[in-house]
């Protein structure tokens, strides 16, 4: 019997149910769920029959009956597209491991089936009178969980992580040239204004305070984020209380100079303001993130050459020496717009030590009196923030070390596991272990909370049907940064409009870069996160059964040349040793839910499976042919498709030999070839949540996916 601990127990006690959250791979809550989409349709139609009821009918018996013939090719036309969609990947299977999508959870469905029935238009509460208070109220959830403030903080849905990434950005450019703006005007007023530097740290008794007519541009452009967020209420407060001018006349005057001032970047332009100042802005991210960051700075105006991709390590994290090496060798000319740390990386799942980005910020403040907006982006893993926030980790007491909250974090989660591996009735390994034996990613996920801004994806691990992506600001006084007039919308105004007390923000529309947007999503989000809490033992139950089994594959792909006769014997009934012998290899232990690996050809010496020689090209071509059998071609369908893996190719123009030169040598691939043909990849997403409970049912799944991958890596090879 297999040593797992039962996914749905923590400390001997039941929680949620796990199993109730999805439709399941059979539809084996289908009745639960017709049920509720009945009960909301319903709910809906008396919703229309109630309002004036004394309203006359307008489609009566007659027309209706003379729609018939209408119905009948509609429904042919359904059929059509109904059939059509059979042909679709069945991404809720646990025999799907290829791209990052899998099971909605329920609450996500019915809350956007409502949602849709209304059909509300989140860009102003006009439209949307109920749905834009759900996706402020979800919103709050979300940061909360990231670890911000939900009541001083900002975050809403947008349509995926690219438009989350590019707002990031566009509020960190607006919020980055306010200090400019303060200068010109205190230059024009003659006032003796002043600033905190980096440097400034009340809890080191460090003051660096200077009046900002004596700070250059680059200084200015170097504030930390939050000295440039305040510096508009900064200076109203000055006039206001030192000065005791009057507030209506102060703000009116601060926001009509800022519409007119030449470092507003909204109003001139990136072009004009960067050719007064004469410097590049420089956004700094690993070489792994996503294409997004790239259109991001094309759309921004800062241009494509102006991202500077900092190299890997192995694991395919950034490399913090070369990163903090690139910003301390920032040219005169240059000023850094934003640094970009990982949590999830898109073909890795890969997680930046965003906690070195952090300790690294505070040196570059004390040492050299710099700061940066630190943007995260954690599309794809943001959700595993879940996992932590535990009732009792909460309360953890703020002189801890990160290290001790760390092993605090590990023993509260249990995240290790044992189980055993079986090929039939043969017992192979016993208490195999799986575990996160990473300290960097407990810190990179508990370090989350320090950034300014995060991109996160409820329609990745949040379970969430798309679209739903989610930016969140650490401080939402940003908005008052960027709000925009339109007077359908909103009648509100924008620029500073007190000096002390927070922003209520009710709306959605004036403050975003999107138009019309679906509420939805909004209803779809909320119910999600209502119904399924962000904690350990919500949705963090899903996250823990993914990256165990994640851990699991791959440990079952370490495990394959241990098990390559014995799946020779179970499948051909056969204990020679074949002519073509070869295993699968994994690139890197997996920080998240995605997993890479390869098919490589090997040799026997004496019964034990050893490395041989062999041309990249040809191990290219067989992981092609792998990938080709366990993906639909133009000829297939779902219906004889075992499994489903998905696939990437490293290139010497993302990942530099040198990069990732540990991982190359490990498959003895030299520089030339890596060169030339590049590196094709085998990837896989373990997001499922029902591979324990298939197990329970008799199938396990990832255990049948290496054998079913080794059926076809041995016709492959033995074709030739």
């Amino acid at each position: 019997m297999e040593k797992h601990r039962d996914p749905s127990k923590v400390n001997g006690k039941t929680q949620n149910p796990l199993s109730a959250w999805f439709l399941g791979p059979k539809a084996e809550n289908a009745a639960i769920w017709k049920e509720l989409l009945n009960y909301i349709f319903d709910d809906y139609i008396h919703w229309r029959r109630n309002y004036f009821p004394t309203d006359p009918i307008v489609v009566d018996r007659i027309r209706r009956r003379n729609q018939e013939f209408w119905y009948d090719k509609l429904t042919m036309q359904i059929d059509t597209i109904i059939n059509e969609l059979k042909a679709h990947y069945p991404f809720y299977s646990p025999r799907y491991v290829a791209h990052m999508l899998s099971e909605q959870s329920l609450p996500a469905v019915i809350g956007y089936f409502a949602g849709m029935l209304y059909n509300p238009n989140n860009v102003t509460d006009e439209a949307a009178p109920v749905t834009v208070p759900l996706e402020l109220e979800a919103g709050k959830m979300v940061a909360k969980m990231l670890g911000y403030n939900p009541n001083t903080s900002w975050t809403h849905i947008t349509s995926g992580g690219t438009i989350a990434n590019l707002e990031a950005l566009w509020v960190a450019r607006t919020v980055q040239f306010a200090p400019l703006i303060v200068k010109e005007y205190c230059k024009k007023k003659k006032l003796d204004f002043k600033i905190k530097l980096p440097k400034d740290n009340p809890k080191k008794k460090i003051k660096c305070v200077k009046r900002i007519l004596d700070v250059d541009n680059k200084q200015l452009l170097s504030l930390k984020p939050n000295e440039s967020i305040f510096m508009f209420r900064k200076l109203a407060k000055y006039l206001i209380q030192d000065l005791e001018r009057e507030p209506k006349r102060v703000l009116k005057s601060i926001n009509d100079f800022t519409a007119k001032s030449k470092w507003n970047i909204a109003e001139r332009g990136i072009i004009e303001v960067l050719q007064e100042l004469q410097l590049k802005p420089k956004i700094y991210v690993s070489e792994a993130a996503h294409y997004s960051i790239k259109k991001v700075a094309n759309v921004l105006g800062y241009g494509e050459s102006n991202v500077v991709k900092i190299p890997v390590e192995s694991n395919f994290r950034v490399n913090i020496k070369a990163f903090e090496n690139a910003i301390r060798e920032l040219k005169e000319n240059e000023y850094v717009a934003a640094v970009i740390g990982i949590m999830g990386t898109t073909e890795e799942g890969a997680i930046d030590r965003l906690h070195e980005i952090k300790f690294f910020r505070d040196r570059l403040q004390s040492e050299l009196n710099r700061s940066f907006w630190f943007h995260i982006d954690a599309a794809w893993g943001g959700y595993i923030k879940s996992l932590f926030n535990h009732p009792e980790l909460q309360k953890r007491e703020k002189e801890n070390t990160l290290g001790e909250i760390c092993e605090r974090y590990k023993m509260k989660l249990a995240v290790d596991e044992v189980f055993d591996i079986k090929l039939g009735d043969t017992l192979l390994a016993k208490d195999v272990k799986i575990e996160w034996k990473s300290s960097d990613v407990y810190k990179a996920i508990l370090a989350m909370e320090t950034a300014d801004s995060i991109t996160i994806d409820p329609h990745k691990l949040g379970y969430i049907p798309y679209p739903a992506g989610i930016v969140s600001f650490k401080n939402g006084i940003v908005t008052e940064h960027i709000k925009q007039e339109a007077q359908y919308i909103s009648d509100e105004k924008g620029g500073v409009k007190n000096i002390d007390t927070l922003i209520n923000i009710n709306a959605v529309g004036p403050y975003i870069l999107e138009g019309s947007k679906p509420g939805a999503a909004a209803s779809a989000t909320w119910l999600a996160h209502k119904a399924i809490p962000l904690d350990t033992h919500g949705h963090g139950k899903i996250i823990r059964t993914t990256l165990l089994n994640t851990k699991k594959l791959c440990r079952y792909i370490d495990f394959h040349t241990h098990m390559f006769l014995h799946i020779e014997e179970h499948l051909f009934n056969t204990k020679e040793k074949p002519e073509t012998p070869f295993t699968f290899q994994y690139l890197y232990p997996p920080d998240s839910n995605v997993i890479c690996f390869i098919a490589r050809p090997m040799k026997f010496k004496d019964k034990v499976l050893d490395e041989v020689d062999y041309d990249l090209p040809k191990l290219n071509e067989l992981n092609k042919k792998l990938y080709a059998a366990l993906s639909i071609s133009d000829s297939s369908t779902p219906y004889n498709q075992d499994f489903f893996v998905s696939r990437t190719t490293f290139k010497h123009t993302q990942y530099s030999f040198d990069s990732i030169f540990s991982l190359l040598d490990r498959l003895n691939i030299e520089e030339p070839e890596y060169k030339k043909h590049g590196l094709f990849v085998l990837r896989s997403t373990v997001m499922n949540p029902w591979h324990w409970d298939a197990q329970r049912a008799g199938i396990d799944y990832l255990l049948e996916l290496i054998i079913n991958m080794h059926c076809i890596t041995k016709k492959i090879l033995e074709n030739k």
